[in-house]
């Protein structure tokens, strides 16, 4: 467990790594390609990133995965963005959301998160919260924890047992009327 959270946290580290894989996998998020800012277009290659960086690591990586109804959280119904399994024992090991950096939007995915934590059959090694602005703008969330979140339809909600929160930001640059990654940083 220590070993996967480790293995993970140096990959997203490693701005080499996440610009190979982004190179390879979502060509349309480099300098010289670029997305327009429209409908869920940056939403949708940024999932394709974080599974692209998962299967680099050997792991059986899925997007938009629906996770199974936590039993205390019933009418909650959570997809994850991406999830990553251990192929050998075929457990969850990481489950993560890519979303545009808002206060709202962020505690409401790790909320989504931490219920969709309590719903796999296994408890996820990490969850990861994955934050995206344009450079510059000002994505420290001192006030994001995932102790007692509140969740419409249920009781408050915080990450199962052993399971680690790691909240990322997504940089992002503007060329004229495209964006284009650029790298990541932790924040928590």
């Amino acid at each position: 467990m220590v070993e996967t959270r480790a293995k993970i946290q140096q990959a997203f580290d490693d701005a080499a790594f996440v610009q190979e894989v982004l190179r390879r996998d979502v060509p349309m998020l480099c300098t010289d390609w670029g997305a327009k800012d429209e409908d869920a277009l940056v939403h949708s290659l940024g999932i394709i990133l974080l599974s692209s960086v998962g299967r680099e690591l050997d792991f059986f990586a899925i997007s938009e995965f629906p996770v199974p109804r936590a039993e205390r959280w019933q009418r909650k119904l959570v997809r994850v963005d991406s999830a990553w399994f251990d192929r050998k024992t075929r457990q969850v090991i990481l489950l993560a959301e890519f979303e545009r950096f808002s206060r709202d939007t962020a505690l409401e995915k790790l909320a989504n998160l931490c219920v969709a934590s309590h719903g796999c059959d296994g408890v996820p090694d990490v969850l990861l919260l994955c934050l995206w602005s344009l450079d510059g703008a000002a994505v420290d969330a001192p006030w994001l924890s995932a102790d007692q979140l509140s969740v419409a339809g249920g009781p408050p909600v915080s990450a199962a047992k052993n399971s680690t929160v790691v909240i990322m930001h997504a940089v992002f640059g503007r060329r004229g009327d495209r964006l284009h990654f650029l790298r990541l940083r932790r924040i928590s």
